[in-house]
């Protein structure tokens, strides 16, 4: 069975490779956040390239080096995450890809408007440092 909310990979390595940042080890390297998180290093490296591009973290080079994140971890929503990753979220997107419904109105009514107002609302108001004591 699937899940109703689909969020990319990217944003969901970007969540938790940055919510790993904001816990006890404050900076950590692509190959410990990979096998933290199960993910490939590759694909890790990437999303992280973007982050540091964003300015939502530094990297450092050097045995010591890797991430670590730009700003207190109070200061950075999960929001400003997502949009680092994927931009704006649009409201009224249709599921088909169409600019007009096949039915008159979508089937679906406000709904995904609504849940993705409801999503934005909650990436608005999290923090990394509310994501403390779940890694």
């Amino acid at each position: 069975m699937s899940t109703v909310v689909q969020i990319s990979e990217a944003v969901s390595l970007a969540f938790h490779g940055m919510g790993l940042l904001a816990g006890p080890e404050r900076r950590m390297s692509v190959k410990d956040m990979a096998a933290a998180t199960g993910a490939s290093e590759a694909h890790l490296a990437k999303v992280f390239q973007r982050l540091v591009k964003e300015g939502l973290v530094v990297s450092t080079r050097g045995s010591r080096g890797g991430f670590a994140l730009a700003r207190s971890p109070e200061e950075i929503t999960l929001f400003q995450i997502y949009l680092a990753m994927e931009g704006v979220p649009r409201e009224n997107t249709c599921l088909l890809r169409r600019t007009e419904c096949p039915f008159g109105s979508c089937i679906f009514g406000g709904l995904l408007a609504d849940l993705t107002r409801q999503f934005v609302a909650y990436l608005q108001e999290k923090t990394l440092a509310d994501l403390r004591g779940r890694t």
